[in-house]
């Protein structure tokens, strides 16, 4: 129960979708939950681009959705345009994105925040913290108002610090039309975190009806409904609406050069944060890739009652008038009106490295960090964070060991570990490619691996339990049946099976899909036959990373003491030393995979463990 003195046991700071994502999950763990939030009205804004998932970010909102989080529920309840992408590349790179509609979104997660017990919504903007000694005691809001509790979260997002940029013109803002937090960089720089500088952006955003369609290429959505969300049969919210591909060209590319000497990041050289590398600005495309004769511009619909089209792949922060000119130059815009013009921001962020991996801060205890103020970009990195740090804060006022996800489970294992012992020096985003387990992490089998965690941990109801169990039951059931029906002497696919042959054999073949089969399989439905024909072709490669994996377990399993004396250990690379008595990794994996640390340091820290008395002990215990 909580102290007297406490208003909540979790607050939560900043209503974008890293704090939406910890304020239900501590919520809904039973700790009183106050989410602090300048504007609630606005909670959860897509304030970019209009999409949820994708390649990476998509196994992320199923990570999401399998461990008892909402952002899949939301993103499915106002879903305008689904479609897979990568479908060709295979099961492990393969992803959903949808685009929503941006006013229903808001709509959608404020209704449940309004009906969830324990969770209160306080409009205010935090400016300070409330300390106990180390720990951290509340937050101080910009009115004076002190809130306490023993466990905060900030998902502050841009606004500590945020600055935007549009030509010369700079504004004090966290994003366009909304005031900046101040007061906390200032606290968290007394407390002794280290800040840095990122910048992202926005391009324009354009009336619809002054858009040429017939100019452009049309992007269809799914003729079949698609969702993120287990349990539910995936269903259209709405009309689904088409997507627009359009071409940069000489002319574009003219007028960017001509007007740099006008942009805040070249000419003005007023932005001192570093951009996404991999969401560049139409001026850091045009410069940097110079020898691409075009770049590819995304026209999407904004909602299904919006006038505006959202300009993707076009961010920029040049002066309005150069916006429009720019825009015109595109097929189908030539008479395109600018309802809003783009714009960079600017906002501090704190090392990632200051953080535990359970996402609560090394220096005060019961502070955790999460979303943009960590380094990353993106809507599905801020949500996957905000759920472990709501999870990791409603268990530390319950008094229970935090959760903790390596890499080997989830690619929200692996992003956490990537933020925790790698640290940013660019805003983060996921791809598959950081993910050296992601034949195992897939798009479907999310479930399989996060829903036994969720339940455990209590954020998976009955409800949904039943129906994860009976999915798992059907597929056994499938499996059984797969090796038993006999399919030898017949031609299917691309030739003739061998006798004997079985259903699970011939799907085992790159040539045969389920649909091929599915009558030798009667009670099988085409969604569980999918999952079938995917698990079947892919056990192979499953089955060696399991053995790596495996392999790699020793180094995970190998603790790290927290009062480790690195720099006492002259065997070690100075740059070693130096690195791990910061980051202070908790395994001897984790240290491998800090940036600088060489096999020779890993192999150096292995034998002077091994040689300290209390892990001599240990090991022999274990």
């Amino acid at each position: 129960m909580n102290s007297p003195r406490h208003d909540a046991a979790v607050i939560v700071v900043g209503g974008g979708h890293a704090g939406f994502d910890a304020a239900l999950a501590a919520a809904r763990l039973g700790a009183e939950t106050l989410l602090v939030t300048g504007d609630p009205d606005r909670v959860c804004t897509l304030a970019c681009n209009p999409s949820i998932g994708g390649s990476a970010k998509g196994q992320l909102v199923r990570e999401i959705d399998a461990l008892g989080g909402e952002m899949a529920r939301v993103a499915d309840a106002t879903s305008l345009h689904a479609r897979f992408l990568n479908e060709s590349k295979g099961p492990s790179v393969r992803a959903l994105r949808v685009l929503a509609d941006k006013p229903g979104y808001v709509r959608a997660a404020r209704a449940v925040l309004a009906r969830t017990p324990n969770l209160t919504i306080v409009s205010g903007m935090a400016e300070d913290l409330l300390l106990d000694g180390n720990a951290v005691a509340g937050v101080v809001l910009g009115d004076g108002r002190a809130l306490r509790a023993p466990n905060v979260v900030l998902a502050t997002g841009t606004f500590l610090g945020g600055k935007t940029f549009r030509g010369d013109e700079v504004r004090s803002e966290g994003r366009f039309g909304e005031a900046p937090a101040l007061g906390l960089s200032g606290t968290l720089a007394r407390l002794g975190f280290p800040l840095g500088r990122l910048k992202t952006g926005t391009p324009p955003r354009i009336d619809r009806t002054s858009v040429d369609f017939a100019a452009m290429s049309e992007q269809r959505p799914s003729a079949v409904p698609l969702g993120f969300a287990f349990g539910r049969a995936p269903a259209f919210a709405g009309p689904q609406l088409s997507c627009w591909v359009v071409l940069t060209n000489d002319d574009t590319h003219c007028i960017v050069r001509e007007n740099l000497h006008r942009s805040p990041l070249y000419g003005l050289d007023l932005i001192r944060g570093i951009g996404p590398r991999y969401c560049p600005s139409i001026e850091d495309k045009v410069i940097k890739f110079a020898h691409n004769p075009t770049h590819q511009v995304f026209i999407e619909p904004e909602g299904w009652d919006e006038p505006t089209l959202y300009v993707g792949g076009f961010s920029t922060s040049l002066p309005a008038e150069v916006q429009v000119a720019m825009l015109q130059t595109l097929p189908g815009l030539a008479n395109v009106r600018m309802l809003r013009a783009g714009y960079a921001v600017e906002y501090d962020f704190v090392p990632p490295t200051e953080l535990d991996n359970s996402l609560e801060t090394r220096r005060i205890a019961g502070l955790f960090h999460c979303g943009q103020l960590n380094g990353t970009s993106g809507y599905e990195e801020a949500a996957a964070q905000g759920l472990v740090a709501g999870i990791n804060a409603a268990r530390r006022a319950a008094g229970k060991d935090a959760l903790r996800l390596g890499r080997e489970t989830s690619y929200i294992g692996t992003l956490i570990d990537d933020l925790v012992t790698r640290g940013v020096d660019e805003p983060y985003r996921m791809l598959t490619s950081r993910a050296e387990h992601r034949v195992i992490l897939r798009h479907d089998n999310a479930d399989q691996r996060l829903t036994p965690i969720g339940r455990e941990i209590g954020l998976v109801d009955d409800e949904r339990w039943s129906a994860y169990l009976a999915e798992q039951g059907a597929i056994a059931a499938a499996r059984t049946a797969a090796g038993r029906a006999k399919v030898g002497g017949r031609t299917i696919g691309g030739g003739v099976m061998p006798p004997g042959s079985t259903v699970a054999s011939a799907l085992r073949r790159p040539d045969v899909r389920f649909g091929d089969l599915a009558a030798e399989l009667p009670g099988v439905s085409p969604e569980i036959g999918e999952r079938l024909e995917t698990e079947i072709k892919m056990a192979g490669y499953v089955g060696r990373q399991e053995t790596a994996i495996a392999r790699a377990a020793a180094d995970e399993a190998q603790r790290l003491p927290d009062d480790f004396d690195y720099r006492a250990v002259a065997a070690l690379s100075l740059e070693a030393r130096d690195k791990l008595s910061r980051i202070r990794p908790r395994t001897l994996g984790a240290a491998a995979r800090v940036s600088g640390i060489t096999p020779a340091d890993v192999a150096v820290l292995s034998v002077v463990l091994h040689r300290r008395p209390e892990t001599r002990t240990a090991v022999a215990a274990g």
